[in-house]
């Protein structure tokens, strides 16, 4: 049996991470770029870079081995590859309105991944950090001609769903818009409703809140190593998050 059963081929800041919370509560289990930042170790990060720097000959069973879904800027660059590997999946696109989207980009995804961060390959957040930087956007973050260009990006965001919608049959799409709630995706895929509310996490508030957690547990650790190893340089401990 195929491990993908669903795709969310959504670009980040769509409401994947909620999308994420509910296709756990439905009984799948879900693929998004905050199950590698909670992995202490970064190790689960090392299959999907790999997959990132070579997408036609990735072994996508060993990839998302454990996962049935995938969401989140992994799930937005994987998609076409994973579909043609699992060509009964289901596609899901989370739609939202551009200037909505490209907002929350600014205000979350853009400051963390421009962030001036240098880390040696034995780092142990340098392989996602790498990974964030290819899958994001396809890199463009990184250009700040094109990124900044917002009617480049609003061709380039259009045309993602474009994409999506020419290549997926319409029997196997299921478009859900911000807010929409159970219905129509349980229906879509054959899952009775849930008695919970639809997940609502990971707002531009609650996505910073924990970034400044994560950097002041960050600085934290810096400060403690320092101390226990004074004459010792400290390598630059950083987040580098691309969570939504």
């Amino acid at each position: 049996m195929a491990p993908i059963k669903v795709i969310n081929a959504s670009l980040g800041r769509t409401g994947t991470s909620s999308f994420c919370e509910a296709m756990d509560i439905l009984g799948y289990n879900c693929h998004h770029m905050k199950r590698l930042l909670a992995d202490p170790t970064f190790e689960t990060s090392k299959p999907f870079y790999e997959a990132a720097l070579n997408r036609d000959k990735a072994d996508w069973d060993k990839v998302y081995a454990g996962y049935d879904v995938t969401t989140d800027f992994t799930g937005a660059y994987f998609w076409k590859h994973l579909f043609a590997k699992y060509p009964d999946a289901k596609v899901i696109l989370t739609e939202r309105p551009f200037e909505e989207w490209f907002k929350s980009m600014q205000n979350t995804i853009y400051p963390v991944i421009r962030a001036k961060v240098q880390l040696e390959p034995d780092h142990p957040r340098y392989t996602f950090r790498r990974l964030s930087l290819r899958v994001v956007l396809e890199g463009i973050i990184e250009d700040d001609d094109k990124y900044l260009n917002q009617e480049f990006m609003r061709q380039y965001y259009n045309n993602h769903i474009e994409e999506i919608k020419r290549i997926v049959p319409a029997n196997q799409l299921y478009c859900l818009k911000l807010g929409e709630g159970w219905e129509g995706l349980c229906e879509f895929l054959g899952k009775d409703i849930p008695d919970v509310p639809y997940p609502n996490v990971n707002s531009t508030a609650q996505f910073n809140e924990k970034i400044r957690l994560a950097r002041a547990s960050n600085a934290a650790a810096a400060a403690a190593a320092a101390a226990e190893t004074p004459d010792t340089p400290v390598k630059e401990l950083t987040i580098g998050a691309t969570s939504t």
